[in-house]
Protein backbone atom coordinates (compact mmCIF):
# COMPACT_ATOMS: atom_id res chain seq x y z
CA UNK A 1 0.00 0.00 0.00
CA UNK A 2 1.49 3.54 -0.63
CA UNK A 3 0.40 6.38 0.65
CA UNK A 4 0.33 8.51 -2.54
CA UNK A 5 -2.22 6.20 -3.62
CA UNK A 6 -4.71 6.91 -0.78
CA UNK A 7 -4.29 11.42 -1.43
CA UNK A 8 -3.40 11.46 -4.72
CA UNK A 9 -0.35 13.57 -4.33
CA UNK A 10 3.18 12.84 -3.09
CA UNK A 11 3.41 13.88 0.52
CA UNK A 12 3.14 10.54 2.73
CA UNK A 13 2.88 12.57 5.86
CA UNK A 14 -0.38 14.14 4.89
CA UNK A 15 -2.47 11.04 3.94
CA UNK A 16 -2.83 9.63 7.26
CA UNK A 17 -5.11 8.76 9.49
CA UNK A 18 -6.73 8.05 7.04
CA UNK A 19 -10.14 6.73 8.09
CA UNK A 20 -12.88 4.45 6.48
CA UNK A 21 -16.32 3.78 7.06
CA UNK A 22 -19.08 0.98 6.71
CA UNK A 23 -21.39 2.35 3.89
CA UNK A 24 -23.42 -0.37 2.62
CA UNK A 25 -24.40 -3.94 3.27
CA UNK A 26 -23.27 -5.71 -0.25
CA UNK A 27 -24.31 -9.20 0.62
CA UNK A 28 -25.55 -11.59 3.47
CA UNK A 29 -25.85 -15.29 2.78
CA UNK A 30 -28.88 -17.81 4.33
CA UNK A 31 -28.08 -19.23 7.52
CA UNK A 32 -26.14 -22.32 7.46
CA UNK A 33 -26.42 -25.01 10.15
CA UNK A 34 -24.10 -28.50 10.52
CA UNK A 35 -23.84 -30.85 12.62
CA UNK A 36 -21.11 -34.13 12.81
CA UNK A 37 -23.21 -35.80 10.06
CA UNK A 38 -23.38 -32.77 7.50
CA UNK A 39 -25.86 -29.79 6.42
CA UNK A 40 -29.19 -29.30 8.09
CA UNK A 41 -31.68 -27.50 5.62
CA UNK A 42 -34.71 -28.12 8.50
CA UNK A 43 -35.55 -24.01 7.86
CA UNK A 44 -37.51 -24.78 11.65
CA UNK A 45 -34.50 -26.39 12.80
CA UNK A 46 -32.20 -23.63 12.03
CA UNK A 47 -34.88 -21.12 13.03
CA UNK A 48 -35.37 -22.73 16.57
CA UNK A 49 -31.39 -22.91 16.87
CA UNK A 50 -30.42 -19.44 16.06
CA UNK A 51 -33.64 -17.96 17.66
CA UNK A 52 -31.93 -16.23 21.02
CA UNK A 53 -29.06 -14.66 18.70
CA UNK A 54 -29.91 -11.04 17.86
CA UNK A 55 -26.98 -10.67 15.13
CA UNK A 56 -28.34 -13.42 12.62
CA UNK A 57 -30.33 -11.68 9.17
CA UNK A 58 -29.97 -8.39 11.48
CA UNK A 59 -30.96 -5.43 9.06
CA UNK A 60 -27.66 -3.10 8.56
CA UNK A 61 -27.82 -0.04 10.31
CA UNK A 62 -23.63 1.60 10.56
CA UNK A 63 -22.98 2.74 13.78
CA UNK A 64 -20.42 5.34 14.89
CA UNK A 65 -17.20 2.81 15.21
CA UNK A 66 -17.88 0.94 12.53
CA UNK A 67 -14.44 2.58 10.85
CA UNK A 68 -11.49 1.34 9.90
CA UNK A 69 -8.29 4.26 10.38
CA UNK A 70 -5.42 3.61 8.89
CA UNK A 71 -2.82 5.24 11.22
CA UNK A 72 -0.01 4.34 8.45
CA UNK A 73 0.71 2.95 5.64
CA UNK A 74 1.36 -0.25 7.13
CA UNK A 75 -0.93 -0.50 10.45
CA UNK A 76 -4.64 0.03 10.81
CA UNK A 77 -7.29 -0.19 14.04
CA UNK A 78 -10.75 -1.51 13.53
CA UNK A 79 -13.42 0.31 15.09
CA UNK A 80 -12.34 1.33 18.84
CA UNK A 81 -10.60 -1.86 19.33
CA UNK A 82 -6.94 -1.12 21.36
CA UNK A 83 -5.39 -3.49 18.44
CA UNK A 84 -3.40 -2.58 15.88
CA UNK A 85 -3.03 -4.85 12.53
CA UNK A 86 -0.53 -4.59 10.11
CA UNK A 87 -2.04 -3.66 7.02
CA UNK A 88 -0.39 -5.03 3.76
CA UNK A 89 -1.61 -5.32 -0.41
CA UNK A 90 -2.21 -8.82 -1.52
CA UNK A 91 -2.06 -8.53 -5.33
CA UNK A 92 -4.42 -6.09 -6.94
CA UNK A 93 -7.27 -6.64 -5.82
CA UNK A 94 -6.89 -7.16 -1.87
CA UNK A 95 -5.96 -5.90 1.84
CA UNK A 96 -5.06 -7.84 4.82
CA UNK A 97 -4.77 -7.13 8.33
CA UNK A 98 -2.35 -9.21 10.67
CA UNK A 99 -2.61 -9.49 14.32
CA UNK A 100 -0.15 -11.94 16.36
CA UNK A 101 -2.70 -14.38 18.47
CA UNK A 102 -1.08 -16.12 21.72
CA UNK A 103 -3.25 -18.22 24.21
CA UNK A 104 -1.45 -19.30 27.25
CA UNK A 105 -2.26 -21.58 29.55
CA UNK A 106 -4.39 -19.06 32.47
CA UNK A 107 -8.27 -19.55 32.81
CA UNK A 108 -10.80 -22.28 32.65
CA UNK A 109 -10.79 -25.11 30.27
CA UNK A 110 -13.97 -23.99 29.06
CA UNK A 111 -12.40 -20.29 28.32
CA UNK A 112 -9.96 -21.87 26.32
CA UNK A 113 -11.90 -24.07 24.17
CA UNK A 114 -14.02 -21.14 23.50
CA UNK A 115 -10.65 -18.93 22.35
CA UNK A 116 -9.08 -21.79 19.98
CA UNK A 117 -12.87 -22.86 18.48
CA UNK A 118 -13.62 -19.18 18.10
CA UNK A 119 -9.87 -19.25 15.96
CA UNK A 120 -10.27 -21.74 13.95
CA UNK A 121 -14.08 -20.54 12.84
CA UNK A 122 -11.88 -18.15 10.80
CA UNK A 123 -10.94 -19.30 7.17
CA UNK A 124 -8.51 -17.24 7.08
CA UNK A 125 -6.15 -17.69 9.96
CA UNK A 126 -3.01 -18.45 10.21
CA UNK A 127 -2.31 -22.42 11.77
CA UNK A 128 -1.90 -22.95 15.12
CA UNK A 129 1.13 -23.59 16.91
CA UNK A 130 1.87 -25.51 20.17
CA UNK A 131 4.25 -25.61 22.68
CA UNK A 132 4.67 -27.37 25.26
CA UNK A 133 6.23 -26.26 28.60
CA UNK A 134 6.40 -27.93 32.12
CA UNK A 135 2.64 -28.50 32.65
CA UNK A 136 1.58 -26.14 29.95
CA UNK A 137 0.55 -25.52 26.42
CA UNK A 138 0.99 -22.52 24.52
CA UNK A 139 -0.91 -21.49 21.44
CA UNK A 140 0.65 -19.19 18.81
CA UNK A 141 -0.65 -17.94 15.29
CA UNK A 142 -1.60 -14.84 13.75
CA UNK A 143 -5.24 -13.25 12.85
CA UNK A 144 -6.13 -12.72 9.57
CA UNK A 145 -8.57 -10.41 7.74
CA UNK A 146 -8.50 -10.12 3.75
CA UNK A 147 -11.07 -7.71 2.50
CA UNK A 148 -11.65 -7.58 -1.46
CA UNK A 149 -11.05 -4.25 -2.82
CA UNK A 150 -9.12 -1.04 -3.33
CA UNK A 151 -7.00 1.29 -0.76
CA UNK A 152 -10.26 3.38 -0.73
CA UNK A 153 -13.15 1.43 -0.57
CA UNK A 154 -13.06 -2.57 0.08
CA UNK A 155 -15.34 -5.49 1.61
CA UNK A 156 -14.91 -6.22 5.09
CA UNK A 157 -16.14 -9.71 5.79
CA UNK A 158 -18.61 -10.60 8.52
CA UNK A 159 -20.01 -13.90 10.22
CA UNK A 160 -21.87 -13.98 12.57
CA UNK A 161 -21.87 -17.76 14.27
CA UNK A 162 -23.45 -19.81 16.70
CA UNK A 163 -21.36 -22.66 18.06
CA UNK A 164 -22.74 -25.69 20.46
CA UNK A 165 -20.15 -27.81 21.88
CA UNK A 166 -19.85 -31.32 24.30
CA UNK A 167 -16.77 -30.23 26.36
CA UNK A 168 -15.20 -32.85 28.98
CA UNK A 169 -15.04 -36.50 29.33
CA UNK A 170 -17.99 -38.36 29.42
CA UNK A 171 -18.83 -38.78 32.94
CA UNK A 172 -18.48 -34.65 33.36
CA UNK A 173 -19.38 -33.42 30.36
CA UNK A 174 -21.16 -30.50 29.65
CA UNK A 175 -22.51 -28.09 26.39
CA UNK A 176 -20.98 -24.52 26.15
CA UNK A 177 -22.61 -22.41 24.04
CA UNK A 178 -20.86 -19.41 22.36
CA UNK A 179 -21.66 -16.63 19.87
CA UNK A 180 -20.56 -13.78 18.32
CA UNK A 181 -19.46 -11.88 15.17
CA UNK A 182 -15.84 -12.08 13.42
CA UNK A 183 -14.06 -10.39 10.83
CA UNK A 184 -13.60 -13.31 8.62
CA UNK A 185 -15.02 -15.71 6.12
CA UNK A 186 -16.13 -19.68 7.42
CA UNK A 187 -13.57 -22.21 7.59
CA UNK A 188 -15.24 -25.54 6.76
CA UNK A 189 -12.52 -27.47 7.58
CA UNK A 190 -13.71 -26.51 10.81
CA UNK A 191 -16.35 -28.66 10.55
CA UNK A 192 -14.38 -31.81 10.91
CA UNK A 193 -13.83 -31.15 14.36
CA UNK A 194 -17.43 -31.61 15.30
CA UNK A 195 -18.87 -34.52 17.60
CA UNK A 196 -21.61 -36.14 17.66
CA UNK A 197 -23.71 -33.12 20.35
CA UNK A 198 -21.93 -29.92 18.17
CA UNK A 199 -24.31 -27.61 16.15
CA UNK A 200 -22.45 -24.73 14.31
CA UNK A 201 -24.52 -22.07 12.59
CA UNK A 202 -23.15 -19.16 10.92
CA UNK A 203 -23.90 -16.25 8.16
CA UNK A 204 -21.31 -14.48 6.01
CA UNK A 205 -22.18 -11.29 4.93
CA UNK A 206 -20.01 -8.49 3.58
CA UNK A 207 -20.06 -4.79 3.91
CA UNK A 208 -18.41 -1.97 1.94
CA UNK A 209 -15.78 0.38 3.63
CA UNK A 210 -15.00 3.31 2.04
CA UNK A 211 -12.82 6.59 2.54
CA UNK A 212 -14.57 9.14 4.67
CA UNK A 213 -14.65 12.55 2.56
CA UNK A 214 -16.06 14.58 5.08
Amino acid sequence: MTACSKNGGGDPAGAFPMELKAVALESRGDVKLYTKSGEVKDKEMIANFIASEAGFNASFEPQPDNIITFMTDSTAQLGISAIRYKAAREGSDAIVFRSPFILGPAGPREVQWTALDTYRLSKHNDPLQMFHSPGEILYKGEAVIRCEGIDESFLLPIMIYKLSRRIGDAGQASINVVSGKLFNEFNEDFLTTLGDKDTVAYQQSYVRYSINKE
